[in-house]
């Protein structure tokens, strides 16, 4: 991976060193793997976006970091270096299917009472369902979420922003990034309220800092297979052939509908018009035959 190895993490350099962290064993992203194959042809602002995904660090959600370097032990009165280790945390199917905020379920071991053996437990957060509504996509979804979620949609003053902010390390839902794509589109085609310019351009103005070329969009919050399967279905579409007939036959009717047939003319009688659509289409269909005869 010499293309993108100043972009990964030291611990993933290599696929002999190869060690996730908690948070990473559900992507199963390999950063070698963006040096070969089909891998390396993807768009380099997706393949970035993914290191990155796989070298930043989640906000703590289920455990506080201590600040500074060292510590005094409080028995022996030693300074201690200070290690701050994340809890592994794991992300169901269901996580994808909803917001959790950053909320797992965790695996651990409790006792009732002291004199008790440790009986292995679950934590699973409580979810609920409720419904919100997108402004740049002006529809209502119900949506399975926990409370953290909520709390931090109104941190955000609203779900759109919550979405756009968010990054994807710390979003953890694929329904999330999905909602995100889908309303960065709609922002850069200028798609919302098409029957009311004035709340299109209002919508526009009060998100327009986040949004991103159409071409990058287009990627944004794509897993690795449905990035490999977009890429070459698009490279199947290059290779497929066309025959110049029908591309003429397009920019024909084209320039009919849009009026620059007409341009020279001030005046074309029915019957006229429909002969010069014929010579035209003639020619075109000699020209090739030439051009297969040659």
């Amino acid at each position: 991976m010499s293309k993108w190895k100043h972009l990964a993490p030291p611990w993933a350099a290599t696929q002999y060193k190869y060690w996730p962290p908690a948070w990473m064993k559900h992507e199963k992203i390999r950063p070698w793997r963006f040096d070969k194959g089909v891998y390396a042809r993807l768009p380099g602002h997706y393949i970035k976006r993914k290191l990155e995904l796989v070298s930043r660090e989640p906000i703590p959600v289920h455990w506080r970091p201590v600040q500074g370097k060292y510590k005094i032990h409080p028995r022996t009165g030693e300074r201690v270096r200070i290690q701050n280790v994340a809890i592994p945390v794991m992300y169901p199917k269901e996580a994808d299917q909803g917001l959790w905020g950053g909320e797992g379920v965790i695996k651990g071991y409790r006792k009732k009472k002291i004199k008790n053996r440790w009986i292995p437990s679950w934590w699973v957060p409580t979810i609920r369902k409720r419904v919100l509504y997108s402004e740049i996509l002006d529809r209502w979804m119900e949506i399975t979420m926990t409370e953290r979620a909520m709390m931090l949609i109104d941190d955000a003053y609203g779900f759109d922003f919550y979405i756009l902010k968010t990054h994807e390390t710390d979003l953890k839902s694929q329904l999330g990034m999905d909602l995100k794509r889908e309303m960065l589109l709609t922002l850069v085609r200028k798609s919302m309220y098409p029957d009311n310019p004035e709340k299109q351009q209002k919508i526009y103005n009060k998100y327009k800092k986040f949004i991103v070329p159409e071409y990058e969009a287009e990627w944004i919050g794509l897993s690795l297979e449905d990035a490999v399967k977009k890429k070459l279905a698009m490279e199947e579409k290059r290779r497929t052939p066309v025959a110049l007939q029908d591309i003429y036959t397009e920019e024909l009717v084209e320039s009919l509908q849009s009026g620059e047939f007409f341009k020279d003319q001030e005046q074309v009688k029915p019957k006229k018009l429909w002969e010069k659509i014929k010579l035209l289409v003639f020619e075109d269909t000699k020209e090739t035959d030439e051009k297969k005869k040659r």
